[in-house]
């Protein structure tokens, strides 16, 4: 079976709309993980060397179930996971594969006639993800995935933003774990291979020797045994009238058109939010915004590959110093420039809200789509201005 799922809600960002159950207390409980696995309504999300799926749409996630042709082996591949799953044998050189469970979704209108899933008072449809990569003497073959590479095209990256925020939710929730499960393979205590255990969401050192001293796998806490999200600050700098909004153009081309955006960059160890946004802004443009006028306003999930992006607003008191934009400290901008926030409404105001293209702001310059976060942020912002003078 092959299942489209389809829905959305524009209350969350995008990648950050959560329809599933996690059950994360239930991922170490092995009977539960293989009955979910085995059950007849569980989906799959396969994904090919890193690379997931589109449906026979051509414009939907790819989701399988437990049977597809006849001659697929599906069942096969499946049996065959299912068979090393949570043990050693699951390590990824060995095997050609790394599987993840997401959670369990509940029954909706495409469901069809398949048995109801429930263990002990928990009730859903079991999701997992699998990424695919066989290897010469591999558990799961090159011809495993033939079915799939020769009848399904693979899901681009802007063809995700397309997806409703349910499906890339979803996507976004198994991209992550799959990216972390495919890098992570030795012990960084002891060189040892590091294998999945609660079916993905967790790497176990595979140490066995009786004088281990693996400062890995004694220790009470170690975050490598554990999926590693990186928090990425995205802000956007603000007058305190909010007459002005500074915006920032990369180095990097997007496509044939101009692109100014909210200024962003990984938080460091031992930052706070607020303090990552005031070194961003100063390195990055030259302006000076103190941490006590940071607001945290939305999160959202970024998997390229596993990232948090945290937005923010930061306010600039004018002075003839703070607001000065200089370019030189880390030079990683090709323009930062101050826009009318009056301006930017209007072209707000001519977008149309429904679509996941880039908002045009003149001729030649372009704003985020709806879909990215620095697009909520900018909106956030032309919203106080519509407020503060009387437009709403």
């Amino acid at each position: 079976m092959v299942m489209a799922m389809a829905s959305d809600s524009a209350a969350v960002t995008f990648f950050g709309l959560e329809t599933i159950n996690r059950v994360s207390f239930l991922r170490e409980d092995r009977l539960f993980i293989s009955q979910a696995f085995e059950h007849e309504s569980a989906l799959f999300i396969p994904f090919v060397d890193g690379q997931a799926y589109t449906g026979d749409s051509g414009t939907d996630l790819l989701f399988l179930g437990q049977h597809v042709e006849s001659n697929s082996g599906w069942s096969s591949v499946l049996e065959r996971i299912g068979s090393v799953l949570d043990t050693e044998k699951g390590w990824l050189v060995e095997s050609g594969f790394t599987a993840t469970f997401l959670g369990l979704r509940e029954y909706g209108t495409g469901s069809g006639d398949v048995q109801v899933f429930k263990y002990k008072e928990y009730v859903g449809r079991p999701i997992f993800a699998l990424d695919l990569r066989p290897g010469s003497d591999t558990l799961i073959k090159k011809a495993d995935v033939q079915f799939i590479l020769g009848r399904y095209q693979p899901l681009g990256r802007m063809q995700a933003f397309s997806l409703s925020n349910e499906v890339a939710s979803i996507f976004s929730h198994a991209n992550m774990y799959l990216d972390w499960l495919r890098k992570y393979l030795y012990c960084p205590g002891c060189g040892s291979k590091i294998y999945p255990v609660h079916c993905g969401t967790k790497l176990q050192c595979g140490n066995t020797k009786p004088d281990a001293k693996c400062p890995v796998q004694s220790a009470a806490v170690s975050n490598v045994c554990f999926p590693r999200t990186d928090p990425v600050v995205i802000v956007a700098i603000v007058d305190r009238q909010f007459s002005k909004i500074c915006l920032a153009r990369s180095r990097r081309r997007m496509g044939d058109f101009v692109m100014y955006s909210t200024i962003a960059g990984f938080m460091e160890p031992g930052e706070t939010v607020e303090h990552a946004c005031q070194r961003e802004i100063w390195e990055e443009t030259g302006v000076k915004v103190g941490p006590a006028d940071v607001e945290i306003l939305h999160t959202q999930p970024w998997p390229y590959p596993s990232n948090l992006m945290i937005g923010c607003l930061g306010v600039v008191d004018f002075n003839g110093d703070n607001e000065t934009i200089n370019l030189e400290h880390d030079k990683e901008l090709a323009d930062a420039r101050w826009f009318d926030l009056k301006l930017v409404s209007e072209a707000f105001s001519k977008h149309d809200k429904t679509s996941t293209a880039f908002l045009k702001y003149d001729d030649t310059i372009s704003f985020p789509g709806r879909t990215a976060i620095a697009h909520q942020l900018i909106e956030y912002a032309v919203s106080k201005h519509n407020r503060i003078n009387g437009n709403l």
